[in-house]
């Protein structure tokens, strides 16, 4: 029993290597500009599934076997009007059937998405790393737009991100001797990162519900910290998460200055009030009101997942650079 197992886990890893080799054989033989082209056009097919994941998700609607359908009357979508970004060009971004206008999201995702497969393959060409890198992005866009629109971060994306990142980390130490990889992780990486990355968002977590008496930071994103980790390792998940915060802490500051700035009109116009009128009891009133408002507008919600992802994706293409030029060494990014 043991032996078919192992000779069946054996046929499994070399069908894995024999795909990615042809692959790369195929791709890698042609002009860079032909097989930019040509990954484009795969990664703009990814980017109308990431489009699935955005719109279901939330929703908690199936977004495997449930076919594309329009939001608006809910006619089924023929696939001649499911090709990305053409069928958004010829249909002039309007439904087939009811005419309602299709968001502009759904071509710049197809677009974002085959941009970004491309890059990644003049970057790493078709290799192992191409793959994993591919499958945290079809994982991590749907976060940004999410988490954004709702404030949340669905389960399926961050502990269904750690168990891909774990099988991937885990296929990797297994075909370790097959494969030339830089980036991708060995199943022992993969669960140190988890671990640190778990334990230091969780540390932020409850010092900032300590010292707001509040969700400072949604346990969405320790889930995410995790799902990072599993994909990238520990220095470049920390890397990752200095861009995360440096970039928050930046928005988080330009919010604040517009909301001075904003209240400081009003304060302006509700003295010229007070200096103008006499009628005191509506001067109280009017101080309530803008209290209120400014208190309300003080305690905005600013999504952290965008940023994480953001972060991450900067380490992919910047943790080399930032550990040779200030600590002069490199992991292999």
């Amino acid at each position: 029993m043991f032996s078919d197992i192992t000779l069946f886990l054996n046929d499994f890893l070399n069908y894995i290597k024999y795909v990615i080799r042809g692959a790369e054989f195929l791709l890698n033989s042609v002009d860079k500009r032909i097989g930019f082209i040509i990954i484009f056009i795969f990664g703009t097919i990814f980017g109308s599934f990431v489009n699935v994941l955005i719109y279901r998700l939330p929703l908690e609607m199936d977004f495997i076997f449930k076919s594309s359908f329009c939001p608006k009357c809910e006619n089924p979508i023929k696939w001649y009007h499911n090709i990305p970004l053409i069928s958004y060009i010829i249909l002039k971004g309007r439904c087939y059937y009811c005419k309602e206008k299709i968001s502009v999201q759904y071509p710049i995702v197809e677009f974002i998405s085959g941009l970004v497969f491309g890059l990644l393959y003049l970057k790493f060409g078709i290799t192992w790393d191409f793959f994993v890198l591919a499958l945290f992005y079809i994982i991590s866009l749907p976060v940004i737009f999410i988490d954004f629109k709702y404030q949340i971060i669905p389960d399926e994306l961050t502990i269904g991100g750690i168990v891909i990142g774990l099988i991937l980390a885990l296929l990797r130490s297994l075909l370790s001797f097959q494969l030339d990889s830089s980036i991708s992780l060995g199943i022992f990486d993969s669960l140190i990162a988890i671990i640190v990355n778990v334990l230091i968002f969780i540390i932020i977590y409850y010092l900032s519900f300590f010292i707001y008496k509040k969700e400072g930071m949604g346990f969405g994103d320790v889930k995410l910290s995790a799902t990072i980790g599993a994909f990238l390792g520990v220095y470049p998940s920390l890397i990752s998460f200095f861009f995360s915060f440096f970039f928050g802490s930046i928005l988080g500051l330009v919010i604040m200055i517009i909301n001075k700035l904003i209240n400081y009109k009003k304060i302006n116009l509700l003295k010229k009030y007070v200096f103008s009128s006499g009628d005191y009891l509506s001067t109280i009133s009017i101080i309530y009101v803008v209290k209120t408002d400014i208190d309300k507008k003080n305690s905005v919600y600013i999504a952290f997942g965008p940023f994480m992802i953001l972060g991450a994706w900067l380490a992919i293409f910047f943790t080399n650079f930032i550990l040779d030029t200030f600590f002069f060494t490199e992991i292999g990014f």
